[in-house]
């Protein structure tokens, strides 16, 4: 169901806007607090006055979640106060009814019939919270605190259960597929908003052939008893820390479905949201630390497939909350632009997974090298570096303007086509660091040029991919042609194409897992598609071949 749907307000019951005025209101709440900061959420209204936040469930019907009459807000209420005390002891403390004085104001407690339930919380230090601290700097989380969450995960939630079979039934390929094809469906209306249509169409491609490459491999995971009841929803904002002690809260209470999954679903939710937020690193150590702590080798395997369907879910919740009219402009449009993020994080998991990779796209002039890597940097996320740029800005010459013809013998001498390569590696190696990685565009007419790029990745365990554009040669000489007089960061005209065509040396030496062949002859869009579309392919055939 559509997240524009109206709220569904039960008789007697109070409107969103009344319930949203007397949340808002310090007045409301017992302790009488100074201000009420409230905040939305796709489900829920939470309302932070320190020492204690309120949430009320909204009135809501989302397909995947259901809180639209009171008996069924009340029920669930309930679990979220019971399943969260596993993980966050001391934090939920009571539930207490909504109700209406004699004139017919809302107040927490006192006599009457109850018209909706509020979930009374201590509040949490910002400063505990591992997204604050994620946001805080470089340097603010530790390679050790994300170990020792992950310990703690391990010993006090996920080895103590014995799976029972209505749990274990929740692993298997028929079930999980509910979820991704929910998923596909009720993103359609965000086609073109948050969600690109290429991004669209290959996530679900990939999705549908994962279920049939990795068939056995989830059944075993079912034996085995790798099915647990699990937190759901699992990233740094449920997180929060201190030296003595670890508090995991807010965990999924509405869906079983959601709830009851493979640990690798689980963990890969933690590992998913520190790479959004720039921490590949500490990403890859959740996931590795996990499949030690668990004894299970098998984890790392899974962990792009359900960090893919993780992205894939954020961005849908947020795109919910970007189109939901009762949720203020500036939030929404915010809301949708981490969606986009989200899904475009989606589509790196499931194209190049979530190693450190340098994407390269390479070829003679004019075989549409430049247009083919910016429509690849929007769609990934990933900065694109210019091989153009970076030459004029290391002489000194505005970037986006051509250069002085007197100068051109120097500038693309290659004494400076060296250092422009250097540089671009550089540039390309610190985008690795955050972004976990970059998209070079550049001619690599030179084998000597494409073996810096692979000698420096070999030493930095980082994964090099180059994707060769060709064209025939009167194509790519029309194109050349119709440069002229039109802005553009080349200075490459038809001169240069007659003299450089001939000394281009086609890229033969590179293994098969470096090198992917296009014939540029096609709109972007569908070069496009067809390249993450491979790339897809690709990631699949390595989850098959190990």
């Amino acid at each position: 169901m559509c997240s524009a749907m109206p709220q569904l307000i039960p008789p007697g019951g109070p409107s969103a806007q009344e319930l949203l005025s007397f949340l808002s209101t310090p007045d409301s709440y017992p302790h009488r607090p100074q201000r009420v900061r409230l905040v939305q959420t796709h489900a829920s209204y939470v309302a932070i006055v320190p020492p204690w936040v309120y949430k009320v469930k909204k009135a809501v019907s989302l397909g995947f979640l259901d809180y639209s009459t009171l008996e069924r807000r009340r029920f669930f209420i309930e679990r979220e106060y019971e399943l969260n005390r596993r993980l966050a002891p001391g934090i939920y403390r009571r539930i207490v009814p909504i109700t209406r004085t004699a004139g017919g104001a809302l107040r927490f407690g006192g006599p009457g019939r109850p018209v909706e339930y509020a979930l009374v919380m201590r509040y949490i230090p910002e400063e505990w919270v591992l997204r604050h601290r994620l946001q805080s700097g470089p340097n603010a989380v530790r390679r050790t605190d994300i170990r020792r969450i992950i310990r703690h995960l391990v010993r006090r939630l996920y080895c103590g259960q014995t799976p029972s079979p209505e749990v274990t039934a929740w692993g298997t390929p028929e079930r999980l597929r509910i979820s991704t094809d929910e998923n596909f469906e009720q993103t359609r209306p965000f086609l073109g908003l948050t969600l690109s249509p290429i991004a669209y169409t290959v996530i679900a491609s990939y999705t549908e052939a994962f279920y049939t490459v990795a068939a056995s491999l989830l059944v075993r995971r079912t034996a085995q008893g790798r099915i647990l009841e699990c937190h759901g929803d699992l990233h740094s904002e449920h997180i929060a820390y201190t030296n003595r002690r670890i508090l995991i809260y807010d965990c999924i209470e509405f869906n079983e479905r959601f709830r009851c999954i493979d640990v690798a679903n689980d963990i890969a939710f933690l590992a998913m949201d520190l790479d959004y937020h720039g921490y590949p690193g500490l990403g890859e150590l959740a996931v590795q630390s996990a499949a030690r702590f668990l004894n299970d080798p098998d984890l790392p395997r899974l962990a792009d497939f359900y960090k893919c369907y993780r992205a894939y879910v954020r961005g849908k919740v947020e795109s919910m909350r970007g189109t939901a009219p009762e949720v203020p402009e500036t939030e929404r449009l915010q809301a949708q632009e981490r969606a986009r993020r989200y899904f475009r994080l989606a589509l790196r998991y499931a194209t190049l997974g979530s190693g450190p990779t340098i994407v390269v796209i390479m070829g003679p002039i004019g075989s549409g090298k430049t247009t083919l890597a910016r429509r690849l940097g929007e769609e990934l996320g990933w900065h694109v570096l210019s091989s153009d740029v970076v030459r004029k800005t290391l002489a000194g010459l505005p970037p986006f303007e051509p250069s002085p013809e007197w100068f051109r013998p120097w500038l693309y001498s290659p004494v400076m086509t060296r250092r422009t390569y250097h540089q671009l590696w550089e540039s390309a190696l610190q985008l690795v660091q955050t972004h976990a990685g970059a998209i070079v565009d550049a001619t690599f007419a030179r084998r000597e040029l494409r073996e810096l790029f692979r000698s420096r990745a070999a030493r930095s365990g980082v994964r090099l991919l180059f994707i060769e554009l060709s064209a025939p040669a009167e194509i790519l000489r029309q194109r050349v042609l119709q440069r002229h007089g039109t802005s553009t960061d080349s200075d490459a005209g038809i001169r240069e194409f007659e003299r450089l065509a001939p000394r281009y040396e086609p890229p033969d030496e590179l293994p098969p897992e470096q090198r992917l062949c296009l014939h540029a002859t096609v709109p972007v869009e569908e070069l496009c598609t067809e390249l993450l579309s491979e790339l897809s392919r690709r990631q699949l055939q390595l989850l098959a071949s190990v």
